[in-house]
């Protein structure tokens, strides 16, 4: 093997331990492990809940207390037993926390919230399709934790894989089989890629390395774990203090100076690491030796080739002490070299476990080490694989590093420096524990809340915040966009460009009527009652016309998108007469408010002709910043500007006795233009609104006057829009796009019901009540009803 040296394995194994019987040299001694109780019956799937990754915390309880799940963990006396050989306090001897206690390998990385979380298509996150290459020594597949399991085996040409412990145990824990008996591995379904150093001789060593590593690739590895270490091994403080001083900045010439070969075949090894990049995150134990006081050199190879720092992750060993209750973590006691000048890559495990052995099929050895601890991060890559096939292997490392778990103590006292991962994504890091320890429950979780993208790529472009994105019904709009994205799935990114996946009803509820932000309907209308009252008031009307006019004048406030569905409404309101029972009513309105803008009018005129009062209404608007003087947000409503115009009519007839009915229609003419950010892109549309009055004075007592009205709310008629749906991305974070075509016309009914009521005290208090109602008629839950009490002092 020229002039460098062998590979050592990086693991120590328990030899004392009474559980674990005898022996010598590396080998692990044989136990046989007593049959298992029968495992409880495995929870149902969880139900669908619109969104996937789907955590179940219930069946995760549930889960973690299988016999399986916890076969690997040492008892309370074993565990100790290894602190003592460790120099290490016994566990929680040196805590003040009541409920301290000892904790599971699996459950301290909550891998019992990914075996019950389910992917897009309802299976659970247990590596399912996924592929993880080992490069070890040799391997015992007929053992029961790999027996039956899809495995590729790389050979050298005319060789036969070996079989040992140290792989055997390796590639059982990263993906063991999960059958209810033994132990089980971190992604028990996964697929193994097995290769193995003992294959050849050591002068071919380095090229059968490197002919694995490309064959796992082509096979589409997810990770390859290296659960070993060279026997000159240096701390990366060192190695960078001496490469310094070697005058090259060839990392691989300065290898070849101080470990053997030439630097070519150093070379050769970088590519095939940086090219398995391309698809697979790359697993390195850190050193045994605590005694070190920095991570080793190839540990931290990314230091010195840093085109490997991509998907690189090293790994160190610790026990750890937990809070019985709540499952913090209390202290991490390291058995391993500490991360160093690996931090920013480097996480810690509890590589203390019960494994699979290769004395027999159903063989099990208690040990601890790095070697131990990597393949769990090797089987976490591949469950985060399994969860968002579309992330690359650098956004598969970021995820498990920057949701890692470090709020314990002994953490925050050796901070090292801080990584920003993405925007708003800024994580500590420890020169101890590096980024902390794995936290499978968090890196399936949205990473700095959820967003709607709208750009080409991911982290490009606008991206709307889920609590923004949502939207209702639209004015004049309706709730046939909401319709068409209801049940269809829509991707969310999450700071890190993780995908998420929503039912459409998440954003865009299609029973969800439209409710005006700021003072509600019935306040609404009661304000542009007002406005009308004072136009009325000032211009001085014969008290014989006044009521049958006021009456047909008022029908249009209820149903006319101009005078109550924008958000100010019509600030200006004249009366002028031009001849007897012969009216012009002018309203108008320019409003400015926080970036928009909007201006409208409306010009009436009114004639009364016996016991027949008639309206003709002209009126339109224009506003900027606003969707038909919505202001939204969502990109699925996003507008730049909008605009309408419209005719109306309303005819009114007196039936004595104090009462009258009216009548009213509206037919109009939208347009609106999408916003830079929208995902939606809207066209003119025809609309129409109209409904019925009844009006009583002297109800109660003299002076006094009831309303009631129903009748439909502005809604399309003809029309039709294009939306974006985000539905998915690639591992180039290029984002695809469903292009989607609404029939606006194929919405609710929008319907409007109400009352008011109106009446002046002796003091000249004009006392009013109303009350306003707003549905989709096939959908009764979309109410939106409110109320109103106003008092006015006329003078």
């Amino acid at each position: 093997m020229g002039r460098y040296c062998r590979f050592f394995l990086t693991v120590w194994l328990s030899l004392l331990l009474a559980a674990c019987g005898g022996g010598d040299g590396d080998k692990a001694s044989s136990v046989q492990q007593p049959e298992p109780p029968e495992q409880p019956e495995q929870p149902e799937p969880p139900v669908y809940t619109g969104g996937y990754p789907a955590l179940d915390p219930v069946a995760a309880a549930q889960y973690r207390q299988t016999p399986e799940f916890r076969r690997s963990d040492p008892g309370e006396g074993e565990e100790n037993h290894i602190r003592s050989q460790f120099g290490q306090p016994r566990l929680c001897s040196q805590s003040a926390n009541p409920d301290c206690a000892g904790t599971s390998a699996y459950a301290l990385q909550n891998i019992h919230f990914a075996h019950t979380a389910t992917d897009w298509s309802g299976r659970p996150l247990t590596g399912h399709g996924q592929t993880i290459a080992i490069f070890d020594n040799g391997y015992r597949l007929s053992h029961r934790e790999l027996a039956g399991k899809d495995v590729i085996r790389y050979t050298a040409p005319g060789r036969t894989i070996g079989r040992d412990s140290h792989g055997t145990a390796v590639a059982a824990i990263a993906a063991g089989a999960a059958d209810g008996v033994g132990a089980m591995g971190v992604a028990p379904d996964a697929r193994l890629h097995i290769s193995s150093w003992e294959d050849v001789s050591d002068d071919d060593a380095m090229a059968h390395m490197v002919a694995a590593i490309r064959d796992a690739a082509r096979h589409g590895a997810v990770a390859q774990n290296n659960s070993w270490g060279w026997q000159t091994e240096k701390q990366a403080d060192a190695e960078a203090r001496d490469f310094g001083a070697s005058g090259t900045t060839d990392y691989a010439r300065h290898l070849a100076d101080r470990q053997g070969d030439d630097p070519q075949t150093w070379r050769t090894l970088f590519a095939a690491y940086d090219a398995f990049q391309k698809g697979g995150v790359l697993v390195f134990t850190n050193s045994n030796d605590r005694t070190l006081h920095d991570a080793t050199a190839w540990a931290a190879l990314p230091e010195f080739v840093p085109e490997l720092a991509e998907a690189w992750i090293a790994v160190g060993n610790a026990l750890f002490s937990v809070d019985g209750k709540t499952g913090d973590i209390l202290d991490a006691d390291l058995l391993s070299a500490p991360c160093g000048m690996a931090a920013r890559y480097c996480v810690i495990a509890d590589g203390t476990l019960r494994v699979a052995t290769d004395v027999d099929d159903g063989s099990y050895q208690l040990g601890t080490g790095t070697s131990y601890a990597a393949p769990q991060v090797a089987g976490e890559i591949a469950l985060l694989a399994q969860a968002f096939p579309t992330l690359s292997p650098g956004e598969w490392t970021t995820r498990l590093l920057a949701t890692a778990q470090r709020d314990w103590d002994g953490f925050q006292n050796s901070i090292a420096g801080h990584q920003n991962f993405a925007p708003g994504v800024r994580r500590a890091y420890s020169h101890l524990y590096g980024h902390g320890v794995p936290d499978m429950k968090a890196a399936l979780s949205p990473v700095g809340g959820l967003s709607i993208a709208s750009g080409a790529r991911v982290g490009e472009g606008p991206q709307t915040p889920l609590s923004a994105a949502a939207t209702s019904a639209p004015p004049i709009v309706g709730n046939a966009v909401s319709k068409a994205l209801s049940g269809r799935r829509i991707m969310a990114l999450d700071a890190l460009g993780g995908d998420f996946y929503l039912d459409g009803r998440a954003l865009a509820p299609a029973n969800r009527m439209h409710a005006p932000s700021g003072i509600g309907v019935a306040q609404r209308l009661a304000a542009q009652q007002e406005k009308l009252d004072f136009a009325f008031a000032f211009a001085s009307l014969p008290s014989s016309e006044w009521q049958s006019l006021h009456s047909t004048a008022s029908a249009k406030l209820f149903f006319s998108h101009g005078f109550t569905e924008t958000q100010d409404g019509l600030v200006l309101s004249r009366l002028m007469p031009l001849g007897a029972g012969d009216y012009l009513q002018f309203a108008g309105g320019m409003v400015e408010r926080n970036e928009s803008e909007a201006v409208q009018f409306a010009l009436s005129r009114l004639t009364r002709r016996g016991s027949i009062t008639s309206e003709v209404t002209l009126s339109g608007g224009h506003g900027r910043g606003r969707l038909f003087g919505m202001s939204t947000s969502s990109p699925f409503a996003l507008a730049e500007s909008s605009g309408r115009f419209s005719a109306g009519a309303t005819l009114t007839a007196r039936l004595g006795g104090g009462w009258s009915f009216s009548g009213y229609g509206e037919v109009g003419l939208a347009h609106a233009q999408e916003g830079e950010e929208a995902l939606i892109d809207y066209g003119a549309l025809t609309y129409a609104s109209g409904g019925l009055m009844l009006d009583k004075t002297g109800l109660l007592q003299a002076g006094d006057r009831a309303r009631f009205y129903a009748g439909m709310k502005p809604n399309p008629l003809a029309g039709h829009t294009t939306l974006r749906v985000p539905v998915a991305r690639t591992k180039e974070g290029l984002i695809t796009y469903e292009t989607v075509d609404v029939n606006l016309a194929s919405g609710d009914l929008p319907a409007r019901f109400g009352f008011s009521y109106t009446h002046r005290t002796a003091r000249n208090f004009d006392l009013s009540l109303n009350a306003n109602a707003d549905l989709f008629i096939t959908a009764p839950e979309s109410a939106v009803t409110d109320v109103s009490i106003n008092l006015r002092k006329s003078f």
